[in-house]
C-alpha cells in the first residue's frame, strides 16, 4: 500500500511513499495556520512528503483517508511483530506514532507538595542524566518556543513493559533497544487535555495525554499528544487495561526496605495486602505485620527514600514509616495499580 502524488514543472514527477508505520500529520516540522497541509514521513525519518490542499476541509479528508489505511497497515504489522517478538519481549498490545513534548515536566513530592523539574529523565532504562530547571519549568536560556516543540517516537505497550523508540523498529534486534522503557505496574495514566494544558502556544491539537512512570530516580512525566481524540482514547484504553491486566498477571510485589533499623521485605500482593518480612538471618522470614488493603487509610512519601502507610484505627495499626533505601515511587505507583485493579474487577 502506496500514497502517490505529482507534480508537473516541465515534466512529471511521481513519489511513491509506502504507507507502511509512516507518521502522518496535519502539524509537525513545518506549522502553518491554515491548517491545510498533510505530512507523510518515512519510519526512519529520511523521506517525507508534504502536501497542501486546497482548504482545510479538503486536507481533513485527504488526512482522513490515509489515517485509516495507515491504521490498517499497522495492524498487520502488529501481527508480523508478534510472531517474531512473543518470546523475546512479550507480546505486543499497541503500537504506533506519537508526539512527545521536549522540556522538562515537574516531578511532585507526594508528603510536602513541593516539586522539582527534570529533563530528559530517564526511566527504568534508558540513558540521559536529569538536569535540574528553575520552579517555573523553564531554565534561563529557554523560550516558550523550545518548549512547545514536539517530537515524534515510536510507541509500543506489551502485556508488560511500555517502550519508546526513536523510530520505528525493523528488526528483532531494534525491538530489543528501546531508548525508553517502564514496567507497567508501575505506570499510570494521569490524565487528558488540550495542548495549553502543558504549557504550548498551539491550540491547533487537542488529543494530549500524559503518562507518569515510579521509577527509583522519581516519577517520569511523558506529555503525549495523538493525532485524533479517537487515537488517543485507544492509547488510554490499551495503557489502563495493561496496566491492570500486568498486576494481576504478577500479583505479588517484594521491595527490600528498612524498617525501625532492621532489614525487611515488604510484599504487597494483590489479595492479602501488606506483610512485611523480617529479612534477618534465619531460615524463615518472620512476618512482623501484615494488614489487607482496606486497612489502609492512607498513603505518602518524602520523594527521596521514607514511605509512609497509615493503617492507624486498626487493631495494632499506626502510621508505619518504612525506609526504601531509594526513590519509593515504584512502591507508591504498584500500590496505586493494584487499587485500580481491584475497584476495576469489582466493576
Amino acid at each position: 500500500m502506496s500514497f502517490e502524488c505529482s507534480t508537473r514543472i516541465g515534466l512529471i514527477l511521481l513519489i511513491f511513499l509506502p504507507l507502511f508505520i509512516p507518521i502522518l500529520t496535519l502539524v509537525y516540522l513545518f506549522p502553518v495556520t491554515e491548517n491545510r497541509c498533510i505530512e507523510l514521513h518515512s519510519p526512519d525519518g529520511i523521506h517525507s512528503c508534504i502536501l497542501r490542499a486546497m482548504d482545510p476541509q479538503e486536507a481533513t479528508t485527504w488526512f482522513n483517508a490515509l489515517h485509516s489505511a495507515i491504521g490498517k497497515s499497522t495492524q498487520k504489522a502488529l501481527l508480523d511483530a508478534n510472531r517474531a517478538l512473543v518470546s523475546i519481549i512479550g507480546e505486543l498490545k499497541h503500537i504506533g506514532w506519537l508526539s512527545r513534548r521536549s522540556g522538562g515536566e515537574p516531578v511532585s513530592n507526594a508528603r510536602f507538595g513541593c516539586a522539582r523539574w527534570v529533563g530528559n529523565p530517564v526511566l527504568c532504562s534508558g540513558a540521559a542524566a536529569s538536569t535540574i530547571r528553575l520552579l517555573n519549568g523553564r531554565s534561563s536560556s529557554e523560550s516558550s518556543d523550545e518548549l512547545d516543540k514536539w517530537q515524534s517516537i515510536f510507541v509500543a505497550v506489551t502485556d508488560r513493559e511500555l517502550r519508546l523508540y526513536e523510530s520505528a523498529p525493523w528488526s528483532v534486534e531494534a525491538w530489543s533497544r528501546p531508548f525508553e522503557s517502564c514496567p507497567l505496574v508501575a505506570t499510570r495514566l494521569a490524565g487528558a487535555g488540550n495542548t495549553s494544558t502543558v504549557g504550548s502556544n498551539s491550540s491547533t491539537h487537542s488529543s494530549v495525554f500524559c503518562i507518569r512512570c515510579g521509577t527509583t530516580r522519581g516519577v517520569v512525566s511523558h506529555w503525549l499528544r495523538s493525532e485524533t481524540n479517537r487515537d488517543m482514547a485507544a492509547w488510554a484504553r490499551v495503557l489502563v487495561q495493561g496496566c491492570h491486566n500486568a498486576i494481576i498477571c504478577q500479583r505479588e510485589f517484594s521491595f527490600r526496605c528498612l524498617f525501625q533499623g532492621r532489614p525487611c521485605q515488604l510484599i504487597v500482593h494483590l489479595d492479602r495486602g501488606f506483610t512485611l518480612l523480617d529479612s534477618g538471618l534465619g531460615p524463615a522470614s518472620k512476618a512482623l505485620w501484615t494488614f489487607p488493603f482496606d486497612k489502609l487509610k492512607g498513603s505518602a512519601d518524602d520523594g527521596n527514600k521514607l514511605l509512609y502507610l497509615d493503617f492507624s484505627g486498626t487493631e495494632d495499626g499506626a502510621e508505619l514509616e518504612l525506609d526504601m533505601e531509594c526513590c519509593p515511587k515504584p512502591v507508591v505507583f504498584v500500590l496505586h495499580n493494584c487499587l485500580s485493579a481491584k475497584v476495576h474487577s469489582l466493576a
